[in-house]
C-alpha cells in the first residue's frame, strides 16, 4: 500500500500522526482535530507549501499515527513524542519565535497559570514549565479549559495584591485568591491537580479526586464533595481515555520514552550525581513524603525508583505508630529509622541516594537517624515550593538546571512519593469514617448519623455540644443525647 493509499484510511478523528523516511525514522510529528483531512493536506496538490515543508513531503515514505479522545489530549502527546523523539523536521518548520509553554509560578504564595514563550535569557528557574506546545491557538484553549477545571488564576502579582475580585472570577475561570475565596491550601491542591494532569497522570488524578469526593460525602460536605465532582466530570470531558482503543494505547506506549532505556533518563541519573556531589551513580533512589492531617491518621511513603524507572514492588507505607499530634520532623524520623533499623539483618539492598520531601529540618532528621544506626549513605531533601535541594555540609541550597533531565526526574520521584502517600492516606481515613465511633451508640442508626455530622461537621464538634444541642436532631431526645455525651467523653481516641 503507497503512502496516498494509507493516508486515505485515516480515521476522522483527533490524534497524532508520525512522518517516517524510507529507514523507518520518524522525520515529523503534528496533531490534528481530523487525523485525514490534516495529513491529506500535505499531499493535495492545490496547496502551497513552503520550501522547507516541501522538501519534507518528498521523504515521507510512511505515515503512522495515535488516536486521542480529545484536541487537548492531542496537544499534550504530540509535546511529549516531540520531545522524546526530537524528528527533524519539527526543529527546521518551526518559525522565529519560540514554541509556547504552559507555566505555573511557584514563588508567589498563590501560583498563576501562563502561556509563555520562554527563551534562555527569560527563565524563572522557581517557575514549573510544561511544553513546547506546537499550536499557539490550540494551547491557549487548553490554559482556559484548565482554568475553568482548576480555577487558577493568570493576573499578575500586581492584581492579585489588590484584594478584590475581578471578571475572571465572576466568569468562573478562577478562585479568587486575592479575596481570600479560597485558602491557600485548597489552592495549592489544584495547583498539584494541574500539573498531575499537564504531565498525562490523567487516571491518578482521576482516581485521587473520586476518593476525596467519597471521604467528603461521608463527611456530609455536600457542597464540597458537588465541586469535587463537576471538576472531575469536566475533566472527563476534555481528556477521555476511554475514547483509546487497546490497540492504540499499545502504541501510544510504543512510540512514548522508553523509561528504561532512554538515554535522558541516564542522562538524569549522571546529571543528579554531578550537580549534588554523589559518590556513586544513583542508580537506587528511595524517596520518603509524609502525610496527615492535622496530625490525624498520620502516613509515611516509601517509593523506589531503579535507574531512574519506578520500582512498584518494593514501594512501601508506614502507618505512624509512635508520634502523637502535629510533628513532621518526628514522624519522618520515626518512618527512617523503621525503613534502616534492621537493614543489615534483612539484608535489604541500601539506596545510593535517600530523598526527603521537605527542607533543611528533614534533612537534619535523616542525617542523624543514619549516624545512630552507623550507615553512611548519600541524603537529599526537596523543598517542593522552591524546588530547593539540601544537602550535608552546604549552606546554600542547589538548583537544578531549569528544563534539565535532573531536575525533571527529581520532580517526579517526589510527586510519585506524595501520590503514593496520599493514597495511603485516604484509604485509611475512608476506613475510619465508615467505622465511626457513633456507630456503636445504641439507638443512632444511619440517618441520626448523618444528621450529627452533617450538623456538626466532626465527632470533636458534637463532643463539645452541650446536649441540649444535641437534642434539636429530631429522634434525639435525653436519653440517646446522654449516651452520646457519656461515649464520645469516654472515647477521647476518635476524632473524626
Amino acid at each position: 500500500m503507497n503512502i496516498l493509499e494509507k493516508v486515505k484510511q485515516l480515521p476522522q478523528q483527533s490524534g497524532v500522526y508520525l512522518f517516517k523516511d524510507k529507514t523507518g525514522k520518524i522525520i515529523y510529528i503534528g496533531k490534528a482535530i481530523s487525523l485525514r483531512n490534516r495529513v491529506s493536506s500535505y499531499f493535495n496538490k492545490s496547496y502551497t507549501h513552503s520550501l522547507k515543508v516541501s522538501q519534507m513531503i518528498n521523504r515521507i515514505d510512511d505515515v503512522d499515527y495515535i488516536i486521542t479522545g480529545s484536541e487537548m489530549e492531542a496537544l499534550l502527546l504530540e509535546s511529549r513524542l516531540v520531545k522524546t523523539k526530537n524528528p527533524y523536521f519539527n526543529t527546521q518548520l518551526k518559525d522565529d519565535k519560540s514554541y509556547p509553554y504552559i507555566k505555573i509560578t511557584c514563588r508567589e504564595e498563590y501560583p498563576a497559570i501562563q502561556l509563555v514563550r520562554k527563551n534562555r535569557y527569560e527563565k524563572d528557574k522557581k517557575a514549573r514549565y510544561f511544553g513546547p506546545f506546537v499550536d499557539v491557538e490550540v494551547t491557549k484553549k487548553a490554559v482556559k479549559k484548565l482554568r475553568e477545571i482548576f480555577k487558577l488564576r493568570n493576573c499578575s502579582n500586581r492584581k492579585i495584591k489588590m484584594g478584590t475580585t475581578c471578571l475572571d472570577y465572576q466568569i468562573n475561570l478562577c478562585s479568587a485568591p486575592c479575596a481570600q475565596k479560597i485558602n491557600r491550601d485548597d489552592y495549592r491542591k489544584k495547583v498539584d491537580e494541574c500539573c498531575l494532569l499537564l504531565t498525562g497522570q490523567h487516571n491518578q488524578l482521576l482516581k485521587d479526586l473520586k476518593d476525596e469526593m467519597k471521604i467528603v460525602s461521608q463527611l456530609m460536605l455536600f457542597e464540597k464533595a458537588a465541586k469535587i465532582r463537576d471538576t472531575i466530570q469536566m475533566i472527563e470531558k476534555v481528556i477521555d481515555q476511554g475514547k483509546i482503543s487497546k490497540h492504540y494505547k499499545k502504541k501510544v506506549g510504543s512510540y512514548l520514552i522508553n523509561t528504561k532505556n532512554h538515554s535522558s533518563l541516564n542522562q538524569g541519573l549522571h546529571e543528579l550525581q554531578d550537580y549534588l556531589n554523589l559518590q556513586s551513580l544513583p542508580k537506587h533512589i528511595e524517596a520518603y513524603d509524609i502525610s496527615n492531617i492535622h496530625g490525624q491518621i498520620s502516613v509515611g511513603s516509601l517509593v523506589v525508583f531503579t535507574e531512574g524507572v519506578p520500582d512498584k514492588k518494593r514501594y512501601r507505607h508506614y502507618k505512624i505508630k509512635e508520634v502523637k499530634g502535629i510533628n513532621d520532623f518526628a514522624m519522618m524520623r520515626e518512618v527512617l529509622y523503621r525503613r534502616f533499623r534492621d537493614s543489615k539483618a534483612k539484608k535489604d539492598a541500601l539506596p545510593d541516594l535517600v530523598l526527603l520531601d521537605g527542607g533543611k529540618g528533614q534533612l537534619n532528621i535523616g542525617i542523624q537517624i543514619l549516624q545512630e544506626l552507623g550507615i553512611k549513605l548519600d541524603i537529599a531533601s526537596l523543598a517542593k515550593r522552591e524546588e530547593e535541594i539540601f544537602r550535608p555540609g552546604e549552606k546554600d541550597s542547589i538548583l537544578l538546571p531549569e528544563n534539565s533531565e535532573s531536575l525533571f526526574l527529581m520532580q517526579r520521584i517526589r510527586d510519585e512519593a506524595h501520590r503514593f502517600a496520599i493514597g495511603y492516606h485516604k484509604r485509611l481515613r475512608s476506613k475510619q469514617i465508615k467505622n465511626s465511633v457513633i456507630d456503636f451508640i445504641p439507638g443512632i442508626g444511619d440517618k441520626r448519623k448523618r444528621q450529627l455530622l452533617s450538623k456538626f461537621k466532626s465527632i470533636d464538634d458534637i463532643r463539645n455540644a452541650k446536649q441540649e444541642e444535641l437534642k434539636e436532631i429530631p429522634g434525639i431526645g435525653d436519653k440517646t443525647a446522654r449516651k452520646i455525651k457519656d461515649i464520645l467523653e469516654v472515647r477521647h481516641d476518635y476524632k473524626l
